[in-house]
């Protein structure tokens, strides 16, 4: 039985390319995780990842990874234990998760290359900004999902708290 031999990690200049804005906050992180010269998990927290949940697996192109949490903030959404437990499991791994996706896309798009081409090729390096890199309409989505969540508790608040009666015509008789 014949194996094929491990294909090596990604470069930095391919990172760079992939991960767009906060290269060098991923790189550091990144760094950690094939320190051994093999890649292994260490714990570290990402913020974006706590806070952002679904909206920041789609920020990085994280799509399945998104359906995921998408579905287990439906299903376990309404405990307050389960939120809090996955809030912390995707700060802890996402950094990690992040570069298993893109050391996996950037192995992919390797696959591509003419046999014989450098990995800093400038094709190569343009690919893999259309692989990864961010996705800018998410921030856009959330804004205008943040707005309207925003006017929606004015609203009802406002309705709540002074019981507008214009909302409603009053007819003689009824709930006097």
């Amino acid at each position: 039985m014949e194996f094929s031999p491990v294909p090596p990690p990604p470069s930095r200049m391919e990172l760079e390319a992939f991960v767009g804005p906060k290269t060098d906050y991923y790189n550091r992180k990144f760094g950690k995780f094939t320190l051994t010269g093999s890649t292994k998990f260490e714990f570290g927290w990402n913020w974006p990842a706590f806070f952002g949940g679904v909206w920041w697996y789609l920020y990085r192109k994280m799509y399945w990874w998104g359906i995921l949490d998408l579905a287990i903030w439906s299903l376990f959404g309404w405990t307050i234990f389960v939120p809090l437990l996955w809030m912390a499991a995707r700060s802890i791994t996402g950094d990690f998760l992040y570069f298993l996706f893109a050391s996996k896309k950037i192995r992919d798009a390797r696959g591509t290359l003419s046999p014989g081409a450098p990995t800093d090729d400038p094709s190569h390096l343009a690919r893999l900004q259309m692989v990864g890199g961010v996705q800018t309409w998410v921030l856009w989505v959330l804004a205008v999902f943040i707005l309207v969540a925003l006017l929606m508790l004015g609203l009802f608040s406002t309705a709540w708290v002074h019981r507008v009666d214009f909302l409603y015509k009053k007819v003689p008789g009824l709930w006097a």
